[in-house]
């Protein structure tokens, strides 16, 4: 299942609001000049990131349950490269027209989405074992089953995360954030008590703060007032996890950020992006005391 937009030259994948402003800077902030990103908070959508009288907008795409793709209040398209197509030669309700495409600078690829790389093998492993094919009807089956069964996974991809503990306490939970270094932003995900709920225990000034995460009635996770996300691993991932990432910043080698088990700890993890943890640090602020658990 190869990403839609993967062949598109001003597609960048899983790249955060600010990287995306600093590429369009970059190529010149002309009226039109756009480029394609990962969303990440939509499940199988994007972004589309673009310049008008020098100001960047960001507009999001979602991929609807038939596979086309739409902006909100937009019309539905075939693919992100028709929809691209389409709004340059109508702006139907962007700032403008898109112009120019931000394309890749020489030698930089799409950078691939935290659950880009488990996504193939689980959807392969689904489809197998629920339909028990094999072979030529294998392959079918997963590229006309794809949107609902990536949809249908994707509600249990953060048990395959690193950072993901699973059912602890909170008294845990701060031992391990403890153990080692404490950097700002250092995390985990963990189980409450109460069935079906969670809780984002986070490392701020030396102390542990832990933030509820509920599911609304559509079954969208955030944290009380927060963003939205379709999944789980999304709520952490919107601040661009990657265990590349933080091998680069020692919070623990690749060598131990694979999921362990026999009753041994898991890595706990750190955001990346200074916008992410800016966030996080106006949540704390507003929200302290509300959002313990």
């Amino acid at each position: 299942m190869p990403d839609a937009a993967a062949h598109l030259p001003f597609y960048y994948g899983s790249i955060a609001r600010s990287e995306a402003e600093e590429y369009l800077k970059l190529a010149g902030m002309s009226d039109g000049l756009f480029l394609l990103r990962q969303c990440l908070r939509s499940l199988g959508g994007y972004v589309l990131s673009m310049v008008c009288n020098l100001q960047f907008y960001h507009y999001a795409i979602e991929r609807q349950m038939n596979g086309t793709y739409a902006i909100a209040g937009g019309k539905a398209h075939c693919g992100p490269e028709e929809l691209c197509e389409f709004y340059s030669k109508d702006a139907d309700g962007l700032c403008c027209t898109l112009r120019k495409p931000c394309n890749r600078p020489s030698g930089v690829e799409p950078q691939p989405g935290v659950f880009d790389s488990m996504r193939d093998n689980m959807v392969r492993e689904y489809v197998r074992q629920t339909w028990r094919l094999e072979g030529d009807a294998l392959e079918q089956a997963i590229i006309s089953q794809a949107p609902q069964v990536e949809k249908l996974i994707a509600t249990t991809a953060h048990e395959r995360m690193p950072w993901y503990h699973g059912n602890i306490a909170r008294d845990e939970a701060e031992r391990r954030l403890y153990s080692g270094a404490q950097p700002d932003g250092k995390f985990l995900l963990r189980d409450k008590k109460e069935s079906g709920t969670y809780a984002l225990s986070l490392v701020y000034g030396k102390t542990v703060y832990h933030y509820r995460i509920d599911q609304d009635k559509s079954g969208k996770y955030s944290i009380p007032e927060g963003t939205k996300f379709d999944t789980l691993w999304q709520v952490p991932c919107w601040g661009k996890i990657s265990t590349a990432v933080l091998a680069k910043q020692r919070h623990f080698s690749l060598a131990t950020s694979r999921p362990c088990l026999g009753g041994k700890e898991r890595p706990s993890g750190a955001l990346k992006t200074p916008r992410a943890w800016k966030v996080f640090k106006i949540l704390h602020t507003k929200t302290q005391e509300a959002h313990k658990s």
